[in-house]
Order: C-alpha cells, then structure tokens, then sequence
C-alpha cells in the first residue's frame, strides 16, 4: 500500500470517527436541552439573573446542535466525490462553524470575495476541512481583538486563490522550515498533523498550499487552485 492510499485510509477512519463522535454527543446533548425547557416551565419562580443563564445555556444548546448537524451532514457525504464548489459558499460554512470560537476570544472572523466565478473542482467535505483547518489556526494565533479574513480572487492566470489572512503572532523563521513536517506542532494539545494533512488532500486535487508569515505581525495563507476544467 503506498502513502496515498494508507493516508487516505487515515482520513476515512477520522471520517467515521468523527461522526460516531458527534453522534454521541447529541444524547447528552437532548438530555441538556430538556432538562433546560423544563427549568423555563418554572420561569416565574427564577430569579431574573438565574433565568437570564437558563435561556443563555439554552442558546449554546441550539448552537452546538446546529454545528452537530452540519459536520455530520458532511460527513455522511462520500469521501471520493469531486464536484463543482463556490470558494465564497464554502467559506461561509466554514465562518459560520468557527464563529462561536472566534467570539470567545473576541476575533473579528470576517469573508471578502471578490466578484468573479470563484469556482473549483474539488471534494467538498476535504476541502471544507481544509479551509476549517487553516482558519481554526489562525484564530489560535490572535490575541484578543485580532482579525483573520477568508477571502478569494482570480489571478491573471485565471486559477482562483483562498487567502487566509490573520494579525497573529505568525511564525518564526525556524519554524516556518518545518511547518508542513508530520508531528510538528507548538500547540500545546496540537497533533502536528493539521496542515501536512491539509497539504496531501490539496495536492491530490492538483492546488497549492504556501504562506508568508513575520514574527508578531501576521500570517497569510493562499491555496492557489489549478483551472476548473470541468465546467
């Protein structure tokens, strides 16, 4: 078996384990929001504050049911079909997945695309990963009141480009030899694994992944796309 094939067996199994994952979730998760709507049916018996948190908790409840939802519809999706996927739309999931996180840390997480046919070829479900992958990095980057930006254009060659862009503490020169290395991580829970994976599933589609990053300014990262030729 080569390492295209073992690593794609790799994110398969992720694949499965990650939906058992969320599926496992949602029964606590059921059990929460009961136990809050039955709290609500005694509202006039709560103090104002202590209400004010029942309703609070009820809305994060909704929140992670909602983001449950939608990575176990993803990942019910095969993992082998390719088709045609506007970058805007996709990185629209994937700021709308990542924006509770963003808030906690009070990141600005905004879109800007350009107007244009911002369409690619590609798996839907490994590049969604992908993008969540590069923009969940970039959020761990910023300090309170940073910003990272989603953003897509076309080149003059015609090859559309998703930029990541954040005011983080970017990456050290020493370690920017060794960022796309398995295991290589300065996260203090990181796997090391996130961008050499997001690196091999965008070399199967033919893109390209690169960055530029100073030391305590920022990191921008660009996956250059080959043309849709499908259309």
């Amino acid at each position: 078996m080569n390492q295209d094939s073992i690593q794609d067996n790799k994110l398969k199994l992720l694949g499965k384990l990650t939906a058992s994952l969320f599926h496992e979730i949602r029964n606590p998760l059921s059990a929460i929001k009961l136990n809050l709507d039955l709290i609500k049916m005694h509202e006039s018996e709560l103090d104002p504050e202590v209400l004010e948190s029942v309703y609070d908790c009820g809305k994060a409840a909704e929140r992670i049911q909602d983001l449950t939802d939608n990575i176990l519809n993803y990942a019910r999706r095969s993992n082998n079909i390719n088709e045609n996927i506007s970058l805007p739309e996709i990185s629209k999931i994937a700021i709308q997945l990542l924006t509770v996180k963003a808030s906690k840390k009070s990141i600005n997480l905004v879109g800007n695309f350009h107007p244009g046919n911002l369409t690619i070829y590609a798996n839907e479900n490994k590049l969604l990963q992908v993008i969540l992958n590069l923009v969940n990095n970039a959020i761990d980057s910023c300090d309170k009141r940073g910003t990272v930006k989603i953003s897509a254009e076309t080149n003059t060659d015609g090859q559309n480009i998703l930029l990541i862009d954040d005011n983080g503490c970017g990456i050290s020169e020493e370690d920017q030899k060794r960022i796309f290395e398995d295991f290589f991580t300065k996260k203090k829970h990181g796997t090391g694994l996130g961008l050499s994976v997001c690196k091999l599933i965008l070399d199967d589609i033919g893109a390209k992944l690169s960055f530029k990053s100073q030391l305590n300014i920022g990191t921008t990262f660009s996956i250059t796309f080959a043309k849709n030729e499908s259309e």
